[in-house]
């Protein structure tokens, strides 16, 4: 077992070990948030959906130096790396299963400080320090990415694997494992050639087909579904194409679990058309 260690990354990508104290409150599981109706003459309401909520926690952080003019230094420094107007900061906790988990979130409140006996001293200021993460899960630190699947070369790795072929179109069934708590939400990169490209989640019944779509040798489709992201399907060189998705498509998540996947391309080519696949696994605890 490894004693647990949490940092603070600013938004410039600085990272600041914290001393913390073993006072926290929140940082586990978020808050779910009912959404009801009452329903004339029952008892009760009627449940409509379940979901989670914004996620605030607080850490208790010691800041603690040789003398006043240290402690002081220390807490100027750790203020400008938690203003939350510099853009979203991330804390980052190493568990003491050895593992690392993170979560995205802003300072909003704990650094004006408790100045009374107990809290300051002259080496040293206790601070309950609150941060709000408005996507409330922890999350792995990197993506999980595949290795490139090439068509018409034998996979040498997990998860591309068996691929099927008929004469008008080359379709790669997968199982792809989200082990996070929750859905997850992948970047896509299909390289062609190929046309009447669908990519479907067999698991779950989502689909996401292009209309018109065609790519020549070299040229890619990046589909980006996570909902942060600002362009969501755009070409190599840069054209937005959303607009090519069809009315019954949608920029799907994977399910917790086990996700069967199928890619469809006609006129693909041997050698040259290709899949990749990025994603982030999220947890409802660090």
């Amino acid at each position: 077992m490894t004693a647990e260690i949490t940092t603070w990354i600013d938004a410039s990508g600085s990272a600041t070990v914290l001393d913390v104290d073993l006072d926290a409150s929140g940082r586990f599981m978020p808050e779910p948030a009912f959404i009801s109706n009452a329903v004339p003459g029952a008892p009760g309401e009627r449940l409509r959906s379940a979901r989670h909520s914004v996620h605030d926690f607080t850490i208790r952080v010691v800041i603690s130096g040789a003398n006043e003019p240290a402690v002081r230094a220390s807490l100027r420094a750790l203020m400008t790396a938690m203003d939350p107007t510099r853009g979203d900061g991330i804390i980052r906790v190493q568990s003491p299963l050895g593992d690392t988990r993170e979560i995205v979130c802003r300072y909003v409140g704990g650094l004006g400080l408790d100045e009374k006996v107990g809290n300051t001293g002259p080496q040293v200021q206790f601070a309950d320090v609150k941060f709000r993460a408005f996507d409330p899960f922890w999350r792995d630190p990197s993506d999980v990415v595949t290795a490139p699947y090439v068509v018409g070369v034998t996979p040498t790795f997990f998860p591309f694997f068996p691929i099927r072929l008929t004469a008008s179109e080359i379709a790669v069934d997968t199982s792809i494992t989200n082990g996070g708590d929750t859905e997850a939400w992948p970047v896509w990169q299909i390289t062609g050639p190929g046309s009447s490209i669908v990519l479907r989640n067999l698991t779950t019944g989502k689909l996401l087909q292009f209309t018109s779509l065609v790519l020549g040798a070299s040229e890619f489709v990046t589909i980006d579904t996570r909902p942060e992201a600002v362009t969501q399907v755009v070409k190599s060189d840069g054209t937005q194409i959303f607009y090519d998705l069809t009315a019954t498509s949608s920029l799907w998540s994977l399910a917790v679990g086990l996700n069967a996947i199928r890619l469809e391309m006609a006129t693909a080519a041997a050698g040259s058309s290709s899949l990749v696949l990025s994603y982030r696994q999220k947890y409802v605890s660090p």
